[in-house]
């Protein structure tokens, strides 16, 4: 129980530190395109806020991903789901009952 919750406030802070960066890299595409609709534009400086905006997104697609394939994901909860039956069932064969 303790580790899933870990789990589940590790992934969640994950998602959250993600879109904080995916929220960095549109707010840079914002002054990207904002930048090269205004007339005279320095190509340096263009290039500077792009490769600002590339930096911000490649770590926010990187940490939305799925880490393991479907399937992989899937195999994980059912052998979970097994062992956690198989403990449930051993305790109830050895509960209050076949003491000594």
């Amino acid at each position: 129980m303790r580790s899933l919750v870990r789990v589940a406030v590790y992934t969640l802070s994950m998602r959250t530190f993600s879109l904080l960066f995916a929220a960095i890299a549109l707010v840079m595409l914002t002054i990207f395109v904002i930048y090269i609709a205004r007339s005279p534009t320095d190509p340096v400086i263009a290039g500077g806020i792009l490769v600002s905006f590339l930096a911000c997104v490649v770590p926010a697609l990187l940490l939305l991903k799925p880490y393991e394939p479907p399937e992989a994901l899937q195999r994980r909860r059912e052998e979970a789901r097994k062992r956690r039956e198989e403990r449930r069932r051993s305790r109830e064969d050895s509960g209050p009952g076949s003491g000594s």
